[in-house]
Order: structure tokens, then C-alpha cells, then sequence
């Protein structure tokens, strides 16, 4: 029984031998034989590994003796458990396979598989017992190189010339005092090889040492220079006008102007062409209008003039209301466009409410239905019922036969309301003495002509009037006296010329 045994058992480890060594390089330790196969080699899902990588590490446990077998299989790195896969009755002749996740470490790699805690049970059910030192001596060992890839072309730093693939290879790199890990040894965001070919030093961020680093410094050499605002190849420090906006820095410091912006305001308007053409550098809106300068420049409007026509409208409310800044009449209608708004008519129009009649002649030019206000009243003839304001109604005016438009319809002098009330015709002029120098002479005052109240009112009408016929009286005497010296004069030269 003994010698059938031991030639079973070294059949299948002859199997295990002849597999592991053409498929997986690997030695199985052994020990004494015994009647089972119960791991069948090591592998990883990959053939060329790099550190920092989630590999499947696999093997296979095969069953070609009991009727069942479940065991714990341990997968170690480096004698340190990675994973652990329990596997329950594999059959009699069943093959397993399983595998675990493992993250790469760089560096060689002493790869285990084993068992623990097996079960095996044989033909009738009972428990075969098998100790550790049997179970030891099937456990599958294999080494790995794990290799760093630092960028990334899938060629291992070991075999590739240029670790960090920054067109420097690693020997020049060293030659250079680089790091052969870091494409940008110094970190200024330009890469090793690209600061060599400018002429930097890819050891140092700030190359001329002048407080810029070498990606933000126009001249990275000269440590004089980082700046050119205008690009014009010539440093800040040594252009006299740094944004080319045509006023030298020292003018834009005493205007308060930025020397290293061609438009201060961002108005699209340069420095030099608001100082050239008298607008503020430092305002978008020099007039304070509402419209920028830049638009006013478009526009053709003044940025120093609120109102560019000066016809009562802002350049901006033109804008709103559609007229024409530049033009202070923009229908041509005879009124301003600022008068037009204010009296509510169409700016745009030379008859806004389509009455016939123009709006400059037009005293209601948003009402189709009125036109007139004889009396200047505000309320418009057609509803007013005394139009001429005279104290008597139209209709008395008819009447009467008296002119409803005009207040003193006989021009005398004296309103028709006012004839009607001392009982003279209104139709007809009567200026007697007492109407011409009397108090009687004062005209209503609802006529278009009152007497102004400084002198209805003052105490020095009278002399006025005695004063105004005393010299008329004089001027008569003095006429009839001159007349009665010629006629005597007449007389004494007719005697002389009779005696000769």
C-alpha cells in the first residue's frame, strides 16, 4: 500500500515540477509527498509592470486526490500578506482559478502563494488531516522587477535614455546639474531643454535675478528689463513711452493716466487722442451725458458738450427720443427739439397731430382738435367761452357784433366789455376829453393792453396830465404869438416899401 502511494504521489509532483517550470520559472519547495495537487503556479495580468499601477496577481488550485478540498489561499509580497481568497469544495479533478488587486510598488519583488486553513475530506466523507510542513511544501514562490516609468512612454527608467522625456537625456542632465526626474528641473513652468535652448538657466526660475521669473520677464537675461508694454522691443525702463499711446510717461503720471495702458478710461479711446482732442483720459464720459466719448466721437457729437446742438436735449435723451444731436431742429419745423419735447410735440414731425397746422403755429400740437388760444388762457378756443378774455362771453360778442378774437374791437383804447358797461358802442372809437386825460381812460383789466398799475395807481397821474395839456397850451401860445409878430412885421415893411 505504501509503494502505491508513493508512486501516485510522485507522479503528480513530477506534473506540478514539469509546469511550473515550463510555464512559470518557479521551484516548489518539497517536502514528504502526500496524495493531493494543490496549487498550480503564480502570474500577473501584465508582462512589463511599472510602479503605481493596480495589477490581477493569479494562480490556480487543482484537487486531483479528495472527494473535496476548500482552503484559504494567502498571496504574499515581500513575506507581507497582500490578499487572502477562501475557496470552498473544489471537487475531485477541479481546477480553480483566482486572483487578488495589488498596487505595484517599484522594486523587486518576492511573489507567494500558500495555503491555510485546508479542509480535505476523501472518499467516505472523512477529514484527511494535513499538517503545515506538508502544505509548505507545495507553496509557489516567484520574483518579479517592478520598474518606474516617470514619463509615462511605457519604457521603464531603466532602459529609457531620457527619464522625464524633456529632450535632455539623463547623461546630459547630470552634466548639467538637472534633474533627470523633473522636466522642469526649476519649476518655472518652461521645461529644461527649452531654457538651455533660450539661453536660461534651468537650475534657476528667475534667471537675471531681477524678482521676475523667466516665464513672466520679456528679457530674461537683462536683469535691467522685464517689461515691454507697447512691445516694441525696447524695456519699460528705457522707453519714454512705455504703451506707445503717444504721451510720454512722465505727461500720464502728471494726468494720472496709467503709463502702461493706451486706453487709462477703456473707452477705446487712447490717452493721446482724449488729451489731443480735449476729452478726460480718466473718463468714459466726459460730459457727463450718458454717451461714452468713443460713441460720441462716432456720432459726431461733442464728448465736451452735453448737448451738441444745444437745442434743450442731452445727446443722450436725442438718443431716446430719435433726433438728430447734431442738428438743433431735426424736422426743420421752425421749433428746437428741446421745445418740441416740452411742449409734447413730435420732435420728428412739422405737424405732429396731423391737424394742418404746423406745430410752431400750433398752441395745442398733440391735440388734432385744437389749434388756438387767442387769449393765451391755456384752455383752447373751441372750448373756451370767452376766447378773447375781454369779460364778455362769445356768444354775447355776437350779440353785441363785437369781434369774439379781439378784446377792444373798436381800438380805442378801451375793452368791449368795458364800452358795454359805461353804455358806449364798442363798435365804434369815442375818446372824449375825459376818456383821453380822465380817470375814465383806464381799460378794463382783462384787455390784451391794461393800463400798467404803476400808473393807473399813481398819485402822480394828475400832475402827468395837467403838466401834459399846460404845455400844450404853451406850445399854442407861443404858435399864435409868432405868428402875430410876422404879421406885424409884414405890415411895417408893406409902409416902407409904399414911401419909396
Amino acid at each position: 500500500m505504501k509503494t502505491k502511494l508513493s508512486l501516485k504521489m510522485s507522479s503528480v509532483v513530477i506534473v506540478l515540477l514539469t509546469f511550473s517550470v515550463i510555464i512559470f520559472n518557479v521551484t516548489p519547495v518539497l517536502a514528504d509527498p502526500f496524495n493531493f495537487v494543490v496549487s498550480q503556479g503564480l502570474w500577473m495580468s501584465k508582462k512589463n509592470l511599472f510602479a503605481g499601477e493596480t495589477v490581477k496577481v493569479y494562480s490556480v488550485v487543482v484537487n486531483n486526490n479528495f472527494s473535496t478540498l476548500s482552503a484559504t489561499v494567502n498571496f504574499l509580497s515581500n513575506s507581507q500578506s497582500i490578499g487572502k481568497i477562501r475557496v470552498e469544495n473544489v471537487k475531485f479533478e477541479e481546477a480553480r482559478q483566482i486572483y487578488i488587486e495589488y498596487l505595484l510598488p517599484a522594486g523587486n519583488l518576492k511573489m507567494q502563494v500558500k495555503l491555510d486553513s485546508v479542509t480535505a475530506k476523501d472518499a467516505q466523507g472523512k477529514n484527511v488531516v494535513i499538517s503545515e510542513d506538508e502544505l509548505a511544501a507545495f507553496a509557489v514562490i516567484q520574483d518579479f522587477f517592478v520598474d518606474v516609468d516617470t514619463d509615462k512612454d511605457m519604457i521603464g527608467d531603466t532602459k529609457d535614455p531620457d527619464d522625464d522625456n524633456d529632450n535632455l537625456s539623463d547623461e546630459e542632465e547630470k552634466v548639467r546639474g538637472t534633474d533627470s526626474l523633473k522636466k522642469d528641473t526649476d519649476a518655472d513652468g518652461i521645461n529644461d531643454a527649452e531654457e538651455i535652448k533660450k539661453g536660461l538657466d534651468p537650475t534657476k526660475a528667475d534667471t537675471d535675478a531681477d524678482g521676475t521669473n523667466d516665464p513672466l520677464d520679456i528679457f530674461p537675461t537683462d536683469k535691467d528689463e522685464s517689461a515691454d508694454s507697447d512691445k516694441d522691443t525696447v524695456g519699460d525702463n528705457a522707453d519714454l513711452d512705455d504703451d506707445n499711446d503717444t504721451l510720454p510717461d512722465t505727461q500720464e503720471q502728471s494726468l494720472g493716466t496709467d503709463p502702461h495702458k493706451v486706453d487709462t478710461d477703456v473707452d477705446t479711446l487712447g490717452d493721446g487722442d482724449e488729451v489731443k482732442n480735449g476729452s478726460n483720459p480718466l473718463k468714459k464720459d466726459t460730459d457727463g451725458d450718458g454717451v461714452d466719448d468713443n460713441l460720441e466721437i462716432a456720432l459726431k457729437t461733442d464728448p465736451l458738450k452735453a448737448d451738441t446742438d444745444s437745442d434743450g436735449l442731452s445727446d443722450k435723451e436725442e438718443k431716446t427720443q430719435n433726433t438728430n444731436p447734431i442738428v438743433s431742429d431735426t424736422d426743420s419745423d421752425g421749433l428746437l427739439d428741446g421745445q418740441e419735447v416740452q411742449n409734447k410735440s413730435n420732435p420728428l414731425k412739422v405737424d405732429s397731430d396731423a391737424d394742418g397746422v404746423l406745430d410752431k403755429d400750433d398752441a395745442f400740437p398733440s391735440d388734432p382738435k385744437e389749434s388756438i388760444d387767442t387769449d393765451g388762457d391755456g384752455i383752447a378756443d373751441n372750448k373756451d367761452q370767452d376766447d378773447d378774455n375781454d369779460g364778455l362771453t362769445d356768444e354775447e360778442e355776437m350779440v353785441y357784433g363785437t369781434k369774439p378774437l379781439k378784446a377792444d374791437t373798436d381800438d380805442d383804447g378801451v375793452s368791449d366789455h368795458e364800452e358795454v358797461r359805461k353804455g358806449t358802442d364798442p363798435n365804434k372809437a369815442n375818446k372824449s376829453w375825459t376818456q383821453l386825460f380822465g380817470r375814465d381812460n383806464v381799460s378794463d383789466s382783462s384787455t390784451k393792453n391794461p393800463t400798467p398799475e404803476w400808473v393807473s395807481n399813481s398819485p402822480w397821474r394828475s400832475v402827468v396830465q395837467f403838466a401834459a395839456l399846460f404845455s400844450f397850451l404853451l406850445f399854442l401860445f407861443f404858435i399864435l404869438k409868432y405868428r402875430f409878430k410876422k404879421k406885424k412885421s409884414q405890415k411895417a415893411y408893406d409902409i416902407l416899401k409904399d414911401d419909396k
